[in-house]
C-alpha cells in the first residue's frame, strides 16, 4: 500500500506530466464535441424525402409480331405518404439519355403524389434491344408493355382491369413517344410532350435539304450516350 508521502509525490508528478489545457485546445475540443453531436443528430433523423424509389429490370414484348422480349432498365417511384391508390406518370427521356436523365422530374412528380415509372429506352444505356427511333413496333410497343406493368401494380389507380390512370410525359425524343403512344393506346389519359418533333424525316430534310451536321449530331449522341441531345 502506498504511503501518504508516495501518494502525494505521484499526484504531483501526474499533474506535471499532463499537458495543461490551452485556450486553443479547449476551443478545438469544443468544436469536436459539437460536430460529433451534430452528426449523431443527423444520423438519427428520419428520411425526409417525400418519395421512395426502386431500380428494376422490366421485360416487355416488342417487335412487329409482339413476341420479341426486350429487357428494360427502369426505376419506379412512389410517394411516401399516400392514402390508397395513386395516379401514375410514365416519364420518357430524350435521345441519347437514360432513366437518370429524368431523375429530378421523377422525384418532383413523386413528391406531388404520383407513382412514376422511368425507363431507359431500348438501345440506350443498359437496356436491351436496338434503337428504332420511336417505332410503333418497338419503342411504342415497349411503352404499351410498361402501361400494362403499371396497371398490375397494387399502388396504382386503375380505370378498368389492365387500364392504369396514367399520363405520359417526355421531352424531345421522349415527347414524340408520348404523342405516338397516345395515338396508339387508348389507356393513356393525358400527355405532356415537350420540345419535340412530330416528323423526324422533316427534321432532317426540311424543304428537301438534308441537314448533315444535325443528323450527325443526333445519331452520334445516341451512340455516345450524350443526354443533352433530344
Amino acid at each position: 500500500m502506498l504511503s501518504v508521502a508516495r501518494m502525494s509525490a505521484l499526484t504531483t508528478w501526474l499533474r506535471r506530466a499532463r499537458p495543461r489545457p490551452t485556450r486553443r485546445r479547449v476551443i478545438a475540443a469544443g468544436v469536436v464535441i459539437v460536430l460529433i453531436a451534430a452528426l449523431a443528430g443527423w444520423a438519427a433523423l428520419p428520411d425526409r424525402t417525400d418519395w421512395t424509389s426502386q431500380d428494376l429490370r422490366i421485360s416487355v414484348l416488342s417487335g412487329p409480331s409482339g413476341n420479341d422480349p426486350v429487357d428494360l432498365d427502369a426505376r419506379f417511384y412512389l410517394p411516401r405518404s399516400r392514402a390508397g391508390k395513386v395516379p401514375a406518370v410514365l416519364l420518357a427521356h430524350g435521345f441519347g439519355g437514360t432513366k437518370d436523365s429524368v431523375k429530378d422530374d421523377a422525384e418532383s412528380l413523386a413528391g406531388r403524389g404520383y407513382a412514376v415509372l422511368t425507363w431507359t429506352a431500348q438501345g440506350f444505356g443498359t437496356s436491351g434491344g436496338q434503337i428504332h427511333l420511336d417505332s410503333p413496333d418497338y419503342e411504342v410497343k415497349d411503352a404499351q408493355g410498361l402501361l400494362s406493368w403499371l396497371a398490375a401494380r397494387p399502388e396504382v389507380r386503375t380505370d378498368a382491369a389492365g387500364d392504369p390512370r396514367v399520363g405520359v410525359v417526355g421531352g424531345s425524343y421522349g415527347g414524340a413517344l408520348a404523342l405516338l403512344l397516345a395515338g396508339t393506346d387508348p389507356r393513356v389519359d393525358a400527355i405532356v410532350p415537350l420540345i419535340t418533333w412530330n416528323d423526324l424525316a422533316r427534321s432532317f430534310l426540311p424543304g428537301g435539304v438534308f441537314k448533315k451536321n444535325w443528323a450527325g449530331l443526333f445519331f452520334g449522341s445516341g451512340s455516345g450516350g450524350d443526354p443533352s441531345c433530344g
